[in-house]
């Protein structure tokens, strides 16, 4: 099968091209590098059934018009992602994580798309539980044109399997360690302690690795699930901030304190279910004791590498 991955070399682009590429697949990535993470995917990039474009996609080359044709699927990781990257660059936000799908429709004929979207767009929902058919409330530019592309694939595009992912943990290529889970345990490391406002405010969780598994569980099982939006998460992992910083300190041995006086510019605060996806056969395997415990090793590694420059520069974001 011939798929094309946009943002291949990000946070789950990598793991999925990975595990892609292990399955005999053929695979044409493109990616920008913002992040200078060249160096990190070369032993995946290199394979022979790879075909790797060092290209932004907004610019729409023949190389990524051609590899549109050519595909069978379509899975369009490229986007700037998390509110504070998008309301630094709102122009960049817009044009490639909502307009971007606007034209990318002019390219398509039946190939079949699977596109992640984030359950951020949940916004603050109160006691409910969301499921799929709880309206959206976007409370960033980031969520409101990652929704907004959702729903032009879904009202123009007959082909196509939606996901709303929950905030995802654990260990990838292209470290992310601003990711709630992540960040917290490298902060548990380094500071010993964790100051914790918002301690009520609740959201979901999901390891990288069943991000990967339900986008080859969607390339397996398309057709049952196709013109459908799924929430993707870990439902044992409903908690609030306050029950993940406790987790989290018992692993690290860190302590944490409470403070009245700060709050997040982010007010997510929502408990999702994704039944709808586990009734298609889909389970998740990692659970968050097995990320906390993986990032604590990510860490350490982190830290062994600090007087490598090369290391440092591709981590700059660390």
């Amino acid at each position: 099968m011939r798929i094309l991955i946009t943002g291949a070399a990000g946070y789950i682009g990598g793991k999925l091209t990975e595990r892609l590429l292990s399955t005999g697949h053929s695979v044409t990535v493109f990616d920008n590098y913002f992040y200078n993470q060249q160096q990190l995917l070369s032993d995946v990039f290199c394979q022979p059934n790879c075909l790797h474009y060092h290209e932004d996609v907004t610019d729409w080359s023949d190389n990524l018009k051609s590899a549109i044709d050519n595909s069978d699927i379509i899975i369009p990781l490229a986007a700037l992602v998390g509110a504070p990257l998008c309301e630094k660059y709102p122009e960049k936000t817009i044009k490639l994580n909502q307009e971007w799908f606007k034209t990318l429709l002019n390219y398509t004929t039946d190939q079949k798309i699977i596109y992640p979207n984030t359950n951020s767009g949940y916004g603050s929902t109160g006691n409910d539980i969301c499921t799929e058919s709880t309206p959206c409330n976007p409370l960033s530019l980031y969520g409101t044109t990652k929704a907004e592309a959702e729903r032009i694939l879904l009202e123009n595009y007959n082909n196509a399997v939606c996901f709303r992912l929950a905030t995802v943990y654990g260990k990838s290529y292209r470290q992310r360690m601003d990711l709630l889970v992540n960040n917290l345990v490298y902060n548990a490391l380094k500071n010993k302690n964790l100051e914790i406002f918002d301690g009520h405010f609740r959201r979901n969780y999901i390891h990288v690795d069943d991000i990967v598994n339900a986008f080859i569980h969607a390339m397996k099982n398309f057709e049952s699930m196709k013109n459908n939006v799924y929430n993707l998460g870990n439902d044992s992992v409903n908690m609030t901030k306050m029950d993940l910083v406790k987790k989290i300190c018992e692993y690290t041995g860190a302590s944490y304190s409470v403070v009245q006086d700060k709050t997040d510019p982010d007010k997510r605060d929502y408990v999702v279910s994704s039944q709808k996806l586990y009734n298609t056969g889909f389970q998740t395997i990692y659970n968050l004791d097995y990320g906390i415990k993986e990032m604590i090793t990510v860490c350490n590694d982190l830290w062994n590498n600090f007087n490598d420059p090369e290391f440092m520069k591709i981590c700059k974001n660390y």
